[in-house]
């Protein structure tokens, strides 16, 4: 019987047999971090294993029959709490109005995701998480579960945590929770930028590597759950880095855009002139680097791929950006490694909501491979003003 609901998950069969095993034996760690590409299913596995943990089958669990799993499906099992970035509240005047807001609007959104269960993640709005939703998470943490064996916790995109580079408030408070968990609560974090989460942080949770869905699949899920003809299933999928949720995404017409701000990105990259670079980062706000942003830098890294694959003689995903970006010939091999590396940095600058603009300037100004944050010039003509 198909798994209903967010009990779906598509692929990993490996990572959930051996969570269900553990679940069963009482040996699952109570933190993990499920870290990889976004939008390969770390947060729809991470609710598949809060609901193996609370299932009451003797096997194949989550069994998707039992109350617990029902619950679960519908992400309404009162023991599992399930966290994400969002906008910061208005007009909110203390912290345990903070609070309520901030659980009001949860509420909302996990609505509209009971709704739309291939709903896309990372909305250009939602900024972070926030001290008051750690406190939230500590106060379920510290009461009794209200029907399963085990609270779960679930912080997807945990990098949010710290939406500024010297805001770690949010990452401290949840710091004392991973600490000393309670024996019946389980923690579950996500990201897909792990390098952007304390150190502290990353000592204290068991990391395990959520990795890409190879093509093939991904274009029988567009098929059968999205229904999109298998020729556009096919194209997306391969143009998807292993992603169901970016194959998704594009279908978008916003993602002709990004492709597009993405593929001006590289060409500075690849260009080297001044007025080049400062035409790339004037092409982006000096606000809001998470969402639209993040995702254009997901865009670049899939052109650099493609790039560095025809410099290796192997077949692109998408050949014709790969020709006109690089001309007659690819770029340097050895350049276009240090220049992933550098868009790997570049993406946890944005997690950490820094200004895009400055990210962009400095990336595209790339000499060594390590971003170092020097002021961006106003655009020619503008006087500074």
């Amino acid at each position: 019987m198909a798994e209903p609901g967010y009990l779906a998950v598509f692929g990993h069969e490996e990572i959930r047999e051996r969570f269900a095993q553990a679940a069963s034996l009482g040996r699952l760690p109570q933190s993990l971090l499920l870290h990889g590409p976004r939008g390969v299913g770390k947060q729809r596995l991470a609710l598949w294993t809060a609901a193996a943990l609370n299932c009451g089958s003797e096997s194949d669990r989550p069994c998707g029959t039992c109350r617990a799993c029902r619950l679960s499906a519908r992400l309404e099992h009162p023991d599992i709490n399930w966290f994400f970035p969002l906008p910061r509240p208005k007009r909110a005047s203390g912290a345990q109005q903070l609070r309520q807001k901030l659980e009001d609007l949860r509420a909302a959104a996990l609505e509209e995701r009971r709704a739309n269960p291939l709903y896309l993640d990372e909305e250009e709005g939602a900024t972070g998480i926030y001290v008051a939703a750690v406190h939230t998470m500590r106060s379920l943490a510290q009461k009794s579960p209200a029907m399963g064996p085990a609270k779960v916790l679930i912080v997807g995109r945990a990098e949010a945590l710290t939406p500024g580079l010297g805001s770690p408030e949010a990452a401290n408070a949840l710091l004392k929770l991973l600490e000393e968990p309670p024996a019946d609560t389980t923690l579950i974090l996500t990201s897909d930028v792990p390098g952007a989460l304390l150190p502290t942080i990353r000592s204290r949770v068991q990391a395990v590597r959520i990795p890409p869905l190879p093509d093939e699949r991904i274009a029988v899920f567009l098929a059968a759950e999205a229904d999109i003809p298998e020729a556009e299933a096919r194209r997306l999928a391969s143009r998807s880095g292993g992603s169901i949720g970016r194959a998704l995404e594009l279908r978008n017409e916003e993602q002709e855009y990004l492709r597009e701000s993405a593929a001006e990105i590289v060409q500075a990259l690849l260009d080297g002139r001044p007025a080049a670079q400062l035409a790339a980062a004037h092409r982006f706000r000096s606000f809001g680097a998470r969402g639209a942003f993040g995702r254009t830098l997901s865009e670049v890294r899939g052109l650099l791929r493609d790039l560095l694959a025809a410099s290796a003689g192997a077949t692109a995903s998408d050949p014709d950006s790969v020709a006109t970006l690089s001309g007659a010939s690819p770029p340097d091999f050895n350049r276009l490694v240090r220049l992933l590396d550098a868009v790997e940095e570049a993406r946890e600058l944005a997690d950490r909501n820094v200004n895009p603009q400055l990210i962009v300037a400095n990336l595209t100004r790339l000499g060594t491979g390590h971003l170092t944050l020097a002021p961006v010039p106003p655009p020619p003509g503008t006087g500074g003003a």
